[in-house]
């Protein structure tokens, strides 16, 4: 895989993290565009020859930033979590660069068989939600993920009002001191 190949068959760039599909693929997601903007678009390629296949979701809709993913083609879903703006990362990290939405505070719910971004769940005003994981239980429609800035670990569960619908519930470690 060649960077410029993802800038001319993807419109991406930055790849961060990647997963190996069953079909043999490899997905990665990328944390921006080729001009450093963010872009929550992925990227796939051939588990063989690591040739670029293009971009692994369709339509317009992206989320305006990416960073991890995990996926559960079992429940028809794939989860993926927010950083920032890659131009932004590359001068070091600005508190005001939070309040200007330079980083992430959502996590984003893609449709698995569609590949389409469905929804995004607004974890909170400074959150940065980093690792993202489902439980380890394959028939399991929930996990977990970590916020840097807040220091918050939020549970996401898919909901039974809306079948595509998915939810969140907030948990943190109470602070404790160390000497």
């Amino acid at each position: 895989m060649c960077v410029v190949e993802l800038f001319w068959k993807g419109n991406v760039a930055h790849p961060h993290t990647s997963h190996c599909l069953g079909s043999g693929d490899i997905l990665i997601s990328c944390l921006g565009d080729p001009a450093g903007n963010g872009k929550g678009g992925f990227i796939l390629l051939d588990g063989e020859t690591f040739e670029v296949k293009g971009n692994w979701e369709k339509g317009d809709k992206v989320p305006p930033l990416g960073y991890d993913f995990w996926y559960q083609p079992r429940h028809n879903v794939l989860i993926s979590s927010e950083w920032g703006a890659p131009k932004v990362l590359a001068d070091g990290f600005n508190p005001a660069d939070v309040e200007r939405g330079h980083y992430g505070r959502h996590i984003n719910v893609w449709d698995w068989s569609s590949r389409t971004f469905v929804q995004a769940i607004d974890l909170g005003k400074g959150s940065v939600p980093l690792e993202i994981r489902f439980l380890h239980d394959p028939a399991a429609a929930e996990g977990f993920v970590g916020c840097a800035l807040s220091g918050a670990v939020q549970r996401f569960y898919r909901t039974e009002v809306s079948r595509g619908g998915h939810g969140r519930r907030r948990s943190s470690a109470p602070s404790s001191e160390t000497r």
